[in-house]
C-alpha cells in the first residue's frame, strides 16, 4: 500500500465489528419484529399515517401526500414498547459545541449500512442490516455494490439517486482538492494504493471494484465514520453541493471569498457540516432549524420526506422536534438530568461516581435509568514512548523490565476505590473476556501491586539507586517520566497522582502535564513526549488505518508507546523509526488482516497480533471500565433497558422513540 493512502484525517471513533463473511447479501429487514403492534398503538396514533403537523401541510396543498414522499418499499421499524404517539420535543444536551458525536449518533445515524441493535461484535455480516441502501459483497471482498431504495427522497423532496452517491465518492471523498493530505485508504485497493473503480450501474445502483480485497469498507460505513463534519460522506445531495465544487462551478472560489474563507475546498467542508448549515438537505429523521453556534441550543424539526415507517405503515419519526442544549460543564448536565429536564440523555454524566445521585433523584426527576455496556477496554492506559528522540530515554523506555517494574509499582485497587467508586477490576490494555480476541496473558500480567517485584525488575533494567532512593539512568541522572494527560479525562488527572506516589516509592519520578486533547495529540504526533495516557478501546480487524488499534503501532491515534514506528509504517519506511523484528511482524499481520475476507482467518491473524503485544507489553493498563448509563423520562417511550455503546443511541432507532402518556 502506498504511503499516500495512509495519510488520513484522524478521528475518535469506537470501531465496531470484528470480521467479514466471505460473501453476503443483506436484506433490508429491521432488528425489530415486524408483527402488528396491537390495538393500543393503533389507538395512540388515532389512526393517522403521518404526524398531524405534516398532514396539515398536505391538507393545505403545501406538501405532497405521504404516498408520494415515501420510497416504494420503506424499511419497517416496530416501536419497541408498542408506543406509537406522534408529537412532542425531544430535549437533550451536548457538552460544549465540540460534542457533535451526540448529534450524529442520536439524531443522524443513517449510514448506507447500519449495525443491528443487538450487535455483539461477532465476525461477519450477520450483525449488519441494509439501511439507506441494499448491498452485496463478492466472495473476495473486491466488488461491493450498493442499491438505493427506490423512490428515496432528500428532505427537500428531490430524488436521491446513484448520481448523488457517485458524486460523493468521486468528487468529495476522492477529490485531491478536498483531501490534500491524501485520499482515505478505504477507497483504494490495498495492493496498488489506487482508487477503486466506481461506476453507476443504473439509476439506483453504484458498484465499487477493487483489485485486492477491501473488507473494511462496510464495517466503517456501519460505524458511521463517514457521517461527520468536513468534506466527507458516502451519500450527499449533488443538486445542492455542486454549487460549491470547483469542478461544477468555476465561481466556487469567488463564493468562498465572499463567505470569508480561503478557498472553495474550505467552503465546501463548511457547508457539508449539517449542524452549522441548516440549508443542507438530509436523509435523517429530523433537519436542523437552529444551527450550532446560533444561540444556546441546536433545534431540529421532523423531515417530511423521512423514509421509514412503523409496523402499521405510519411514517416515522414519531417525535416532531428536537432541542439539544449546549452546556459548558458536565456537572451542569448532571444537574439537569437530576431535575428531569431531558427526555432522553446519554453520555458525559454517566460516571460511576454520579450513579448514586442519579438513581436517588429518579422519582423527583420522573425518569428511569437504562444501561449502556461499554466498548472501552481500560479506564486508563499509560504508553511509554519507546521511540523517544533522546537515545538514553529511548533505550530505557524500550526495556521491558522497566515497564514491568512500573506496572508492579501501581496500586490499582486504591485507584479503583478512590477514582472509580470501587467499580472495575485490575486489568491491562486487553480485550475483555467475552471478546473473540481475548488473551489472558495480555489481560492479567504484571497487575499485582508488589514493591519488591517492582524493584527487582527496575534492578534488571540496570537502574541503580542513589543514596536518596532515586533511580539513576545510564547517563547518571535521576530517572523521570513526564506523562501527558488530556484534560478531557478528568479521572486520569486524578488517577495519575496515585501512580506518581507509588512510582516515587520505587525511585522513579513521574511528572504530569495536563493539557488539552488537541495539544496532547500534537505532542504525540511530533514525537515530543515521554509518555501519555488514554482510554483503551476495542480491537478490530479488518478496519481502517484511522482506527485506534492500541496493540499494533499503525497510527498516531493509538501508538503513544511507539509513534516513530507508526510513522515508519504509514510512510513505507521513509519516515519515523524502523521497528524491531517483533513489531514488524505485527505490522505485516495487521496489513494482511485488513485485506482478509475470511472471518476465521481474520480472527486468527488478530490473535497472533495480540499475542505479540502480550509478549512485548506495550501499554501499562489500570482497570476494566464500568458500564455507563443514560436516563429517559417516564413519558419517553421505546428506549430499551440496555443498549450497546456503539453509535448509541442511534443503534436502537431513535426514529421510533415516542413521547406521551
Amino acid at each position: 500500500m502506498s504511503g499516500d493512502v495512509r495519510k488520513i484525517d484522524r478521528r475518535r471513533v469506537l470501531q465496531g465489528g470484528l470480521g467479514m463473511l466471505v460473501a453476503a447479501t443483506v436484506p433490508g429487514c429491521s432488528f425489530f419484529d415486524t408483527k402488528p403492534a396491537g390495538a393500543g398503538a393503533q389507538v395512540a396514533a388515532a389512526g393517522e399515517q403521518e404526524s398531524p403537523m405534516l398532514k396539515a401541510l398536505v391538507d393545505k396543498g403545501t406538501l405532497p401526500p405521504l404516498a408520494e414522499r415515501l420510497p416504494k418499499n420503506p424499511p419497517v421499524i416496530k416501536p419497541l414498547a408498542g408506543k406509537a404517539v406522534y408529537g412532542g420535543t425531544w430535549r437533550s444536551a451536548m457538552l460544549t459545541q465540540e460534542d457533535t458525536q451526540w448529534l450524529w449518533n442520536a439524531l443522524a445515524y443513517e449510514p448506507l449500512v447500519r449495525w443491528k441493535p443487538d450487535k455483539t461484535g461477532k465476525p461477519g455480516y450477520d450483525e449488519m442490516e441494509a439501511n439507506v441502501a441494499e448491498f452485496t459483497v463478492d466472495a473476495e471482498s473486491k466488488v461491493i455494490t450498493f442499491t438505493l431504495r427506490e423512490g428515496l427522497k432528500w428532505s427537500d423532496g428531490k430524488p436521491c439517486t446513484a448520481d448523488d452517491m457517485l458524486f460523493t465518492l468521486l468528487e468529495v471523498q476522492c477529490d485531491a482538492g478536498l483531501h490534500p493530505d491524501g485520499i482515505y485508504d478505504a477507497f483504494a485497493s490495498p495492493d496498488t494504493g489506487k482508487i477503486a473503480k466506481m461506476e453507476k450501474v443504473d439509476e439506483r445502483t453504484v458498484r465499487l471494484t477493487y483489485t485486492a480485497p477491501q473488507p473494511s469498507l462496510i464495517i466503517q460505513i456501519a460505524d458511521g465514520i463517514f457521517l461527520r463534519e468536513g468534506a466527507y460522506g458516502m451519500l450527499l445531495p449533488k443538486h445542492y453541493f455542486q454549487q460549491f465544487h470547483l469542478k461544477y462551478n468555476p465561481n466556487a472560489n469567488a463564493l468562498a471569498k465572499k463567505a470569508g474563507v480561503g478557498s472553495w475546498a474550505d467552503l465546501f467542508a463548511q457547508k457539508q457540516n449539517p449542524w452549522t448549515n441548516p440549508d443542507q438537505p438530509t436523509l435523517a429523521p429530523w433537519k436542523v432549524t437552529t444551527p450550532l453556534g446560533k444561540g444556546s441550543a441546536v433545534t431540529l424539526t421532523r423531515n417530511p420526506y423521512y423514509w421509514k415507517v412503523d409496523d402499521a405503515g405510519r411514517q416515522l419519526p414519531y417525535i416532531d422536534a428536537c432541542r439539544v442544549e449546549v452546556v459548558q460543564d458536565a456537572q451542569v448536565e448532571l444537574l439537569k438530568v437530576m431535575n428531569g429536564e431531558f427526555g432522553m440523555q446519554y453520555r458525559n454524566f454517566g460516571t460511576p461516581q454520579n450513579k448514586p445521585v442519579v438513581a436517588q433523584n429518579r422519582e423527583k426527576g420522573a425518569y428511569r435509568i437504562f444501561e449502556v455496556p461499554t466498548q472501552l477496554t481500560n479506564t486508563m492506559i499509560i504508553g511509554i514512548n519507546q521511540t523517544h528522540k533522546n537515545p538514553v530515554k529511548r533505550a530505557l523506555f524500550a526495556n521491558k523490565d522497566f515497564r514491568i517494574g512500573l506496572s508492579h509499582a501501581i496500586n490499582r485497587k486504591e485507584i479503583i476505590d478512590a477514582v472509580y467508586a470501587g467499580q472495575g477490576e485490575p486489568w491491562n490494555c486487553a480485550p475483555p473476556k467475552d471478546s473473540p480476541y481475548y488473551n489472558e496473558q495480555l489481560a492479567t500480567q504484571y497487575l499485582e501491586f508488589d514493591e519488591a517485584k517492582a524493584n527487582e525488575h527496575l534492578d534488571k533494567a540496570g537502574l541503580k539507586k542513589a543514596a536518596d532512593g532515586r533511580r539513576l539512568g545510564a547517563d547518571g541522572k535521576p530517572v523521570s517520566v513526564t506523562v501527558l494527560v488530556s484534560e478531557s479525562f478528568p479521572d486520569h488527572v486524578e488517577a495519575i497522582e496515585f501512580v506518581k506516589k507509588r512510582w516515587r516509592a520505587v525511585g522513579v519520578e513521574l511528572r504530569t502535564q495536563a493539557v488539552s486533547e488537541d495539544l496532547a495529540k500534537e505532542r504525540v504526533k511530533a514525537n515530543d513526549h515521554d509518555a501519555g495516557t488514554w482510554t483503551g478501546g476495542t480491537f478490530v480487524l479488518p478496519t481502517g488505518t484511522g482506527g485506534d488499534h492500541y496493540w499494533v503501532p499503525t497510527n498516531d491515534g493509538s501508538a503513544r508507546y511507539g509513534i516513530g514506528w507508526a510513522q515508519w509504517y504509514q510512510s513505507d519506511g521513509e519516515e519515523g523509526v524502523e521497528p524491531p523484528a517483533e513489531v514488524k511482524k505485527q505490522l505485516e499481520l495487521f496489513t494482511k488482516g485488513r485485506e482478509e475476507p475470511d472471518p476465521a482467518k481474520t480472527l486468527e491473524l488478530g490473535k497472533q497480533i495480540l499475542q505479540i503485544a502480550a509478549d512485548q507489553f506495550y501499554y501499562i493498563g489500570l482497570s476494566s471500565v464500568p458500564n455507563t448509563y443514560g436516563v429517559a423520562k417516564n413519558d419517553f417511550h421505546n428506549v430499551p433497558e440496555k443498549m450497546i455503546e456503539a453509535v448509541a443511541p442511534g443503534i436502537v432507532h431513535p426514529e421510533q422513540f415516542a413521547i406521551g402518556q
